[in-house]
């Protein structure tokens, strides 16, 4: 399904499924406050003691209970770090847990979904979120429901839907006013404020972002409430109570020095110099605006994220243009290109051209200028954004009438009536000329913006079924092609071969050598299996050191053989890419397919086969026999 489609389909889906809930179930759990709960609780307060408690729970209890909670929590622990393979290892591990049912599946499938989302895997997310949600909704879970249209709202963001994003945000704030859950609707407000400031709808940001503001302050969150005070300040800048912004920009400055929150305290500085221009005494503001800019220069400097920096650059190379300072205008406009040099073109790009322009439109050298507008044309039609086309019509325009009335010169001597026949037809001809332009560039823009989204959701496919660490085909598509292998042998019967792979003594690699060697471990049989295997041979990534080859048009002596080839090349690159103390190495079932069977009945019988193959001894191939 087209990615437009299929986002217009899952707002439909919301839009059903919120309205639903208000008729649906007579009974409802508003907030479930187990020990799940009072875990999350705790992660919060303490990271690193309770990831260490959890850690030490789940190595010396293999079967207990309360296992399938332990991985859910450690999981959330290693997501919020960032360390999403492990993340994802976990939540997977919960979900085949013999106790595992009911909501705490449901909870472990919204980690596994937040996860996707932020490994790049957005449909496969939003096809989990929206199973979560129909489960909340049967069942009358309100937190649940609430969270998992908050975290579809931050999935929408991700990719640019804000009006998706915030339709989910609504819902969720509704719901949270309706009922007492411990999801605050101050918090939900927060995030719909930031979507309208976004989305440039700043009446409407300022209702919501003061609320979540309000609550901070209640709160005593200092860091939260710099942080809301700063994008209310932003609201007020726009709507132009330049008193209101100085007031929040002032609060914002003063809690992130308080604080130390040096990102914060460099944007607050940079919003606070933008609006002091604003002012009627604008002489008198120009010192502290670049007094302002320049610590904010600073700050951005030892940040390991450069876009601080270069919107640092980018106004003081303004402040100085509006001074008539052209060549430190230029200096510092060259510095923040600097930046950006190796990178894919992107807004930035576009800002500094436009800069550059702007800088070039006050010299008297017109090949300069018309240069910095090509540079500027030629990025923005690389980047594909929309763009201020008016204002480029009307430099271009402006070219061409001084380059028409050069060429027209001798029409001086014309008599009059002649010269407004001829002012009539350059009149209709430009008219003409400017519609057959404006739908040129129009449909250039509709062609462009279709073989974007063509490719992005091209991307997305793929992303959805492959595994980022190994690029393999990940589970849902290996099972996928394993079931169409079959379908076709029992229409053409055309044997094949299959073979269920474990990386010998994993775990162990990873508790002596730490998780990175693991993966590396992985991304290195990946790459040797792809070396040795053709295109015959699909290969996916069932979860964690887990793996299935389907072998097509290769008899079973001749796939035993293979896979002995690649054991031994494996051992072999191992030892020089890894250690020399790693000889990586693994077990393999091995069984030939001649007859119709189900996707789980060869799934049984590979995982037999690769069970006897560990039990006698690992590093080996048994061949499933049929008893």
């Amino acid at each position: 399904m087209p990615k437009l489609g299929f986002i217009a389909l899952t707002f439909l889906m919301t839009f059903f499924f919120s309205n639903k809930l208000a008729i649906a179930n007579t009974q409802l759990n508003l907030a479930p406050n187990d020990d799940v709960i009072k875990g999350i609780k705790a992660l919060h307060r303490n990271p690193e003691i309770e990831m260490t408690k959890l850690k030490t729970l789940l190595e010396e209890n293999d079967a207990h209970p309360e296992r399938h909670k332990w991985l859910y929590l450690y999981a959330l622990g290693k997501e919020k770090r960032g360390e999403y393979d492990a993340a994802l290892n976990l939540v997977e591990a919960g979900l085949r847990n013999i106790n595992t049912e009911g909501l705490m599946r449901q909870r472990l499938k919204m980690l596994q979904a937040k996860i996707y989302a932020n490994t790049g895997e957005v449909m496969t997310a939003i096809k989990l979120l929206n199973s979560v949600k129909k489960w909340s909704i049967n069942n009358g879970i309100i937190q649940l429901n609430i969270g998992v249209l908050m975290t579809l709202g931050t999935v929408f963001e991700s990719i640019q839907e804000h009006q998706l994003a915030l339709d989910n945000y609504l819902v969720a704030y509704e719901m949270a006013v309706q009922f007492k859950t411990q999801i605050s609707a101050p918090h939900i407000a927060g995030l719909i404020g930031t979507v309208y400031l976004e989305l440039s709808r700043y009446e409407d940001a300022r209702n919501y972002l003061l609320e979540a503001y309000d609550f901070s302050k209640k709160k005593n969150n200092a860091l939260v409430q710099g942080r809301f005070a700063e994008k209310i300040a932003l609201v007020e800048y726009e709507l132009l109570d330049a008193e209101s912004s100085e007031e929040y920009f002032d609060q914002a400055i003063e809690i992130a020095q308080r604080s130390k929150d040096t990102p914060l305290l460099a944007r607050s500085l940079l919003g606070k110099g933008k609006m002091l221009l604003r002012q009627a005494d604008k002489e008198k503001s120009i010192e502290v605006v670049r007094s302002n800019y320049e610590t904010a220069l600073l700050l951005a400097s030892n940040l390991d994220n450069k876009t601080l920096y270069f919107d640092a650059l980018l106004a003081l190379s303004k402040l100085a243009l509006s001074n008539g300072d052209i060549d430190v205008a230029l200096l510092r406009l060259e510095e923040a290109e600097a930046l950006l040099k190796g990178k894919k073109p992107g807004q930035q790009n576009l800002e500094a051209a436009h800069l550059r322009l702007s800088i070039m439109e006050t010299s008297n050298n017109e090949r300069s200028q018309i240069n910095a507008l090509k540079n500027f044309i030629s990025l923005s039609e690389t980047v594909s954004q929309s763009l201020d086309k008016s204002r480029v019509q009307v430099i271009r325009t402006l070219y061409e009438l001084d380059e028409i009335q050069e060429e027209n010169t001798n029409l001086k001597k014309v008599t009059r009536l002649q010269a407004e026949k001829l002012n009539l037809n350059k009149q209709r001809n430009y008219l003409f000329g400017a519609l057959a332009g404006l739908l040129f560039l129009l449909s250039i823009s509709l062609f462009l913006l279709y073989a974007k989204r063509i490719r992005y959701q091209r991307r997305l496919e793929k992303l959805a079924t492959t595994d980022s660490l190994t690029r393999f085909f990940n589970r849902g598509k290996t099972l996928e092609l394993l079931d169409a292998q079959i379908n076709y042998l029992a229409q053409n019967g055309h044997d094949f071969c299959v073979a269920m792979l474990d990386i010998d003594f994993f775990k162990m690699i990873n508790d002596k050598y730490g998780h990175k060697v693991g993966d590396d471990a992985l991304r290195l049989f990946s790459k040797v299996a792809r070396e040795h295997f053709t295109d015959n041979v699909l290969m996916g990534r069932l979860g964690g050191e887990e793996f299935l080859f389907i072998f097509d048009k290769i008899s079973l002596k001749e796939a035993l053989d293979a896979l002995d080839v690649f054991r031994c090349s494996l051992k072999e690159t191992s030892q020089v890419e890894l250690s020399n103390e790693i000889k990586l190495t693994f077990s393999a079932g091995l069984m030939a397919i001649s007859t119709s069977q189900s996707v789980t009945s060869v799934l049984e019988n590979t995982d037999i086969a690769l069970y006897q193959a560990k039990e006698s001894g690992r590093g080996k191939t048994v061949i499933f026999n049929c008893l």
